[in-house]
């Protein structure tokens, strides 16, 4: 009997110590979306400014975001989309910060492919540009430039009018945009 204790118990050391190796050479990643997927998926598109952040309970509940509807693309046309503002995962960017402005990507008042359907609006040089990440990938025409932080290469910028204009052409995005 105490053989096949000690069996059992070396087995499950052994499994654990494999699993655990193959763990750790597993990593997460986000994969790569086009801009006409992402506009397939979301019920609304629209440029927002984030009114208010409810706060979260941990283990319970995600704090949300409600945001009015500055611009609508597609879906909802005036009034505000609340969205979850926080991650569900270790590469999940979701994310608010109260008085910005952002155009999002929403399906069931979350925001798409692990917050990549957020994308931050900021000025340069007097234009509007909507900060994207390298794994929303663009039409090869669409015209993009160094992020707001040229450190960090892999997020991008893009004219908030370009890219409306490149939307409202995708035949899967019903687009309110004018």
């Amino acid at each position: 009997m105490k053989c096949m204790v000690r069996t059992a118990l070396a087995t499950v050391v052994v499994l654990i110590a494999i699993l655990g190796g193959a763990q750790s050479s597993l990593a997460a990643k986000v994969t790569t979306i086009s801009l006409a997927d992402l506009a397939h998926q979301a019920e609304f598109i629209g440029v927002v400014r984030v009114d208010r952040i409810s706060l979260g309970i941990p283990f319970l509940r995600r704090p949300r975001a409600t945001a009015t509807i500055l611009e609508s693309w597609k879906g909802q046309v005036t009034g505000h989309v609340s969205f979850v503002a926080a991650p569900t995962w270790i590469c999940d960017i979701s994310d608010a910060e109260k008085n910005d402005e952002a155009i999002l990507f929403v399906r069931d008042g979350k925001l798409l492919h692990a917050g990549r359907g957020r994308m931050p609006v900021f000025t340069r040089e007097g234009r509007r540009l909507a900060t994207f990440w390298s794994e929303v990938i663009l039409p090869k025409d669409v015209i993009t430039e160094e992020g707001p932080e040229p450190e960090y290469r892999f997020i991008r910028a893009v004219s908030v009018t370009g890219l409306r204009d490149v939307i409202a052409t995708m035949p899967s995005a019903t687009s309110a945009a004018k």
